[in-house]
């Protein structure tokens, strides 16, 4: 039958395509289909709209309404770190969207290619997701953000924290370090323990966490020679905030700069992030014992291959007596 004129065409490609359906509107083509159905239901749904207004989205355009859908689902520290691969994609912000291909992701992101393998990958996060939510909305047919080449992924061995830099941190008994021994007996991340209500302290364990559903209001038990630093900062606290009577900075990024490495100078430890606290846990609960499953639930991953790659810690020692024990 056919379409009325300006409500667009549709059209059958020759030879065996997966999609050869086509939809077009005003010389645009709007997408491939399977189905013919399929095509006339995506002509159907421009009814009313502006075919350029909407195909002709600049690269900016498409970020503002992704993000405000995205932007929901998401916490602060997501929201921060996708606004910053935003900025890295400055030359394509004025850009057609639909007329981005690979070449210009990768052109875009080159100069940052001496960043971490990590960093790089939030950035082709970004652009895969605006992709992905640009073929939904039939403004492009095409992923070409996956196709991104990253820095090689070299993993580096995280560090943790010796018996005897602990002692160090145990004799100190400053403030400061007691957060960090608070966060050595738990595994807790920083900002977990710098967010902890004062309510979610029960003694031998608090409720708490972050990030995903799984680390979310967990359980995490506190090993006995970090409860006393739990009831210590209990006794101060002079708000709603475990931490609230903290004397030194509240902040988890002013903590780390100005108490936290300043603290591992005094004591001559070598600078470690204060991630390395978690991986410390980690690496003692293995050596421990402590069933996988346990302890995938008090570092909060959902999957344990998390938990094993990369929070766990073998020593020479350890793999040597496994080999004289086969």
């Amino acid at each position: 039958m056919k379409r009325a004129n300006g409500t667009g065409t549709v059209y059958k490609l020759s030879g065996r395509r997966r999609r050869p359906w086509v939809a077009a509107k005003n010389k645009v083509i709007i997408g491939y289909y399977e189905r013919k159905t399929d095509a006339t239901e995506a002509l159907e749904k421009l009814s009313g709209r502006d075919l350029s207004e909407r195909y002709n989205m600049t690269f900016a355009e498409v970020f503002e309404v992704w993000k405000a859908e995205h932007y929901q689902e998401i916490g602060e520290k997501g929201i921060e770190g996708y606004n910053r691969a935003f900025a890295v994609f400055t030359p394509l912000h004025e850009k057609k969207f639909r007329d981005l291909r690979t070449a210009d992701f990768q052109l875009a992101l080159d100069p940052h290619m001496q960043k971490s393998h990590s960093t790089v990958s939030k950035y082709k996060q970004l652009i895969t997701q605006m992709s992905q939510w640009a073929i939904r909305e039939e403004i492009c047919t095409t992923n070409f953000a996956k196709f991104v080449r990253l820095p090689e992924n070299v993993k580096k061995e995280k560090d943790i924290f010796t018996d005897q830099e602990i002692a160090k941190l145990e004799a100190d008994n400053s403030e400061t370090a007691k957060i960090v021994l608070m966060l050595i007996y738990t595994g807790m991340r920083i900002g977990e323990l710098f967010s902890l209500p004062l309510a979610d302290y029960h003694g031998a364990y608090v409720i708490g966490g972050e990030k995903t559903e799984a680390g979310r209001n967990r359980i995490i038990p506190i090993r006995l020679e970090g409860r006393g630093y739990f009831a210590y900062f209990a006794q101060q606290a002079t708000g709603p905030l475990l931490l609230s009577g903290y004397t030194g900075q509240r902040r988890p990024e002013n903590y780390r700069k100005r108490d936290y490495y300043p603290l591992l100078k005094k004591l001559g430890i070598p600078q470690k992030n204060p991630h390395c606290t978690r991986h410390t846990y980690a690496s003692w609960a293995r050596k421990q014992g402590m069933a996988p499953e346990t302890l995938q639930k008090i570092l909060g991953h959902a999957d344990y291959s998390t938990t094993a790659n990369i929070y766990v810690h073998t020593d020479a020692d350890e793999l040597i007596q496994a080999v004289e024990n086969c």
